[in-house]
């Protein structure tokens, strides 16, 4: 029998120093020997977390596959929660590190309100050693602290630097550190602060929006609490929001949508199926309409994370970041199957046939036919996780977590469709998952 510790501390070593069948030989070690799939995730974010190096100016894609992984637990049959794991193991280990572990951070402690002042602060001025030392004091390592959570998805919000990656690192390694109860909370979210305030930086949207809020006179207070649910007309008027032809009209759009009493979470679900319809229709591997899509994701995550007015500011960017005229859907007929199990079974030949519109195609048939969503997520997210996530970037496996939880918040097929139809586009390269058939058996 493996020794776990062992296993799990040449997991973290071999992630940081980029050794990535290493990673993973020890990451199938630990599991073999009955270890938690949370502690092997836990070794190797602190392997990518401790290496990660800001001046490559690169996200922390292998972190944020990480918490994909950990997130698409509850998406997966039970057998196949290795799978997503591995290949994040994988991904994590693959990307260049700094050859030493970063040094421990200096913390600043004092009354919080003024600490997130501070950050965000030390965030717009690109100040990295007072916005680390900062935000990492308010940071609690035995507890959620969502004082904490509000400013660094402030502070990402206000920067489209690398066209929004910055808000999806910052809220998908928030929910690894949530994965792992908080536990060395600090070093797994000082890359999304490094990333954040090191990056490329660009604010010119936010400036645009502030100025359309200020000669409105806009009341974020107000505005932030309760609201209504879109109905059909919201729903328009959302999707005209988006096809406004620069950054104020938009931002106007999306202030009407307030205005009328729409809820802000309504607003952004309606603003991640609209960005789910652009990876449906988009050429080629769709990387840009997907990454749009992540960046609607996250900020519907924002939204609801907490009601303070602050968070409007995700919205009211979100609406920028995907702003384009709403593309018409269509795709040739495929057949359709008799039966529930029958789609799954063609949909799944669809994917490994790499048939992109036919796969999105079968995806909504499947929805608007009533079945079930937790079969159709289970599908997905498992041939997401076929697929090399080093070949991929992570984007399939990263897009079946946001997808899945959209699928789930918004009921509508478009969502799926887009993950449908990513997988179905992108290479094929099962060689890693072949090999670990054998762990995956029933």
């Amino acid at each position: 029998m493996p020794d776990p510790t062992t296993a799990l501390a040449d997991v973290e070593a071999s992630v940081g120093a980029s050794h990535a069948d290493r990673a993973v030989d020890g990451a199938m070690r630990a599991l073999q020997a009955g270890t938690a799939p949370a502690e092997i995730l836990r070794a190797a974010a602190r392997g990518a977390a401790l290496h990660f190096d800001p001046t490559l100016r690169r996200p922390p894609m292998g972190l944020v596959a990480l918490a994909a992984s950990a997130n698409l637990q509850t998406v997966l049959q039970k057998r196949f929660h290795p799978l997503p794991l591995l290949q994040a193991v994988a991904l994590a280990a693959s990307e260049k590190k700094a050859p030493r572990p970063a040094r421990p951070p200096a913390l600043v402690s004092g009354e919080i309100t003024h600490l997130g002042r501070s950050f965000l602060l030390a965030a717009r001025d690109g100040d990295l050693p007072e916005a680390e030392a900062v935000f990492l004091g308010i940071v609690d390592e035995r507890a959620e602290r969502r004082m904490a959570g509000e400013m660094l998805f402030r502070a990402a919000a206000e920067d489209l630097g690398y066209r929004g990656l910055k808000l999806v690192v910052a809220v998908k390694l928030w929910q690894l550190a949530r994965a792992l109860r908080f536990r060395d909370a600090r070093t797994i979210l000082r890359p999304a602060v490094q990333f954040l305030v090191a990056g490329e930086r660009d604010a010119s949207a936010y400036r645009d929006v502030m100025t359309v809020l200020g000669k409105e006179w806009v009341d974020l207070d107000g505005l932030a609490r309760g609201g209504r649910p879109l109905d059909d007309v919201g729903r328009e008027m959302a999707a005209l929001a988006l096809a406004a032809p620069d950054v104020p009209a938009c931002t106007e759009a999306t202030l009407a949508l307030l205005r009328e009493g729409y809820a802000a979470t309504s607003i952004a679900e309606a603003f991640a199926v609209e960005a789910a319809r652009r990876i449906v229709v988009a050429h080629g591997d769709g990387r840009e309409a997907a990454h749009a899509f992540l960046f609607a994701h996250a900020a519907r995550f924002v939204l609801t994370f907490t009601r303070s007015p602050d968070t409007l500011y995700a919205l009211f960017q979100v609406a920028v970041r995907i702003r384009s005229p709403r593309p018409h859907v269509r795709f040739p007929p495929a057949e359709v199957a008799a039966g529930e199990g029958e789609e799954l079974c063609h949909l799944a030949g669809e994917l490994e046939a790499r048939k992109p519109d036919t796969a999105a195609y079968r995806t909504s048939s499947y929805v608007n036919r009533g079945f079930s969503s937790a079969r159709l997520l289970d599908t997905l997210a498992n041939y997401a996780s076929r697929d090399s996530a080093i070949v991929t970037e992570g984007l399939n496996l990263v897009l079946a977590d946001a997808c899945a939880a959209e699928t789930l918040a918004t009921k509508a097929a478009e969502p799926a469709m887009a993950l449908a139809r990513t997988i179905a586009a992108s290479p094929s390269d099962w060689t890693a998952y072949r090999s670990w058939e054998p762990l995956l058996a029933p």
